[in-house]
């Protein structure tokens, strides 16, 4: 019986990355027109944030491929999950605490995208 309720945690718990990285590739994306008029973020900036992901979550695979074993599944996907959300919690605030917004959604992007990239490895 215990068996069957972790395999039923493992279940939900990929469920619940597959809905992470969703939520974590499109989000942003879907608040370009946002922050072209909140912040006057140009349209060539817009595009590098898509890159900025893209780019990380890629860096993240290839390096963690290697190091998830030693380090444990269990504990990278709990740190995978807590950077997604940090990421995009940060990303609710950051933006307009930073001098620079544009610097503070890249580093949200990057946050959540390192959590994503894991989130893929695993």
């Amino acid at each position: 019986m215990i068996e069957s309720e972790n395999y039923n945690r493992t279940k939900a718990a990929c469920y619940l990355g597959f809905v992470t990285q969703a939520i974590t590739a499109n989000f942003v994306p879907l608040l370009f027109l946002t922050f072209y008029r909140t912040y006057g973020i140009s349209y060539t900036k817009l595009a590098f944030i898509s890159f900025t992901f893209f780019l990380t979550q890629l860096i993240v695979d290839f390096l963690c491929a290697k190091f998830v074993d030693k380090i444990g599944y269990r504990k990278c996907i709990i740190v995978a999950h807590i950077a997604s959300g940090l990421g995009l919690i940060l990303l609710a605030f950051v933006p307009d605490i930073c001098p620079d917004s544009y610097a503070g959604i890249i580093l949200c992007v990057i946050i959540y995208a390192i959590g994503s990239g894991l989130i893929e490895v695993l």
